[in-house]
């Protein structure tokens, strides 16, 4: 099996701004015409072999690369991705002491007196500090190791924002073979995904989400959301192995973030659900052979997925009924109408 690469985009504080455009105006980064099929649009900067070659993650919102310093949400790469640049950067790498023991904490639900714990045990790490760290840790173990390749490193000045591209190589190894099932997969928040086909159907974890409480210092909710965000993604890394292992074709909704009237959008950003949902599940998809397709979404959380033709129904909490008197789980019955989308497109484009 040939090496497939994955790439992410990471978005560059605006501190750092200054110190990119001297790097610029000095030729340690280099205008390039290559073509990264990343971004549409936008001027791509190589950076010189100094930078390149030197390479290390200082924590989770700061990358060293020779004397550039880049700071951005670096935290916000799948676990194996996010393990091999932690890995390659030991020795560096620093972290506050007990974050694995907290991540760990929000893998399933809480009481309310575990949450005072946990915040209490949040404010106890950043108050001793980040510490240089002697393995990997924000992931939950399960994460497939990869390799950092330095050398692709790039950046991306578009408009008024730069962006970091980091790009990693998935070993060759034997994943099994492609499945077959048409699996289509329903995005939100309680639960984060749900995917179904056939009769089967997969439901990422439950997961715990302490309050915020008034008065936190901005070290301590940085922290915190840190870790929901590992937490949630430890779920829908786990989430994606189940449901890859069936699939051979990947539905997924086809959603503008920028369209929400809610919060839905600033939310699923905050707990790895959009960047699961634009990149993490195609290249995951792409990597075992996997096809992926995008529908819209418009109703297939009002129509019941049993019923023949485009009878709607109601909603309560978690619970479909439909006029003809179906009653399902919503989650599972828009990732079934989403499959049922994707087989009248099909036949549609025969």
């Amino acid at each position: 099996m040939p090496e497939h690469t994955t790439h992410h985009v990471v978005r560059v504080d605006r501190n750092t701004y200054p110190q990119l455009r001297r790097a610029v105006a000095s030729g340690q980064l280099q205008p390039t015409q290559e073509n990264l099929d990343v971004m549409a649009q936008g001027q791509v900067y190589c950076p010189a072999d100094t930078l390149l070659n030197a390479q290390t993650l200082v924590h989770d919102r700061e990358l060293q690369m020779g004397n550039l310093t880049v700071t951005g949400e670096l935290y916000r790469l799948p676990e194996g991705e996010y393990s091999s640049i932690i890995t390659a950067s030991l020795g560096v790498y620093r972290q506050y002491p007990g974050v694995q023991q907290l991540l760990t904490a929000l893998l399933t639900p809480m009481t309310s007196t575990a949450e005072t714990i946990w915040w209490q045990d949040v404010r106890m790490a950043v108050a001793q500090g980040r510490q240089l760290a002697s393995g990997v840790d924000l992931t939950d173990e399960r994460w497939t190791p990869t390799a950092w390749r330095r050398d692709l490193t790039r950046l991306i000045e578009l408009g008024d924002h730069w962006f970091l591209i980091l790009y990693f190589a998935q070993p060759p190894h034997h994943l099994g073979p492609r499945g077959r099932a048409v699996v289509g997969v329903d995005i939100g928040l309680r639960p984060l995904a749900t995917a179904a086909w056939g009769q089967q159907h997969e439901v990422t974890w439950g997961l715990a989400t302490p309050a915020l409480p008034v008065g936190e210092s901005a070290e301590v909710r940085a922290l915190a959301q840190i870790l929901n965000y590992a937490a949630a993604r430890a779920a829908l890394e786990a989430f994606t192995v189940l449901v890859l292992a069936d699939a051979g074709t990947l539905v997924l909704e086809q959603l503008d973030y920028r369209g929400f009237k809610s919060n839905f959008s600033a939310v699923s950003r905050r707990r790895a659900v959009a960047d699961w949902h634009q990149t993490w599940a195609r290249q995951r998809a792409h990597a075992r052979g996997i096809e992926v397709e995008r529908v819209p979404a418009a109703y297939t959380s009002q129509t019941c997925s049993q019923c023949q033709g485009s009878t709607r129904g109601t909603r309560q909490g978690r619970e479909f009924t439909c006029l003809h008197g179906h009653v399902m789980d919503a989650h599972i019955n828009a990732a079934r109408n989403l499959v049922r989308r994707y087989w009248g497109q099909q036949s549609h484009v025969q």
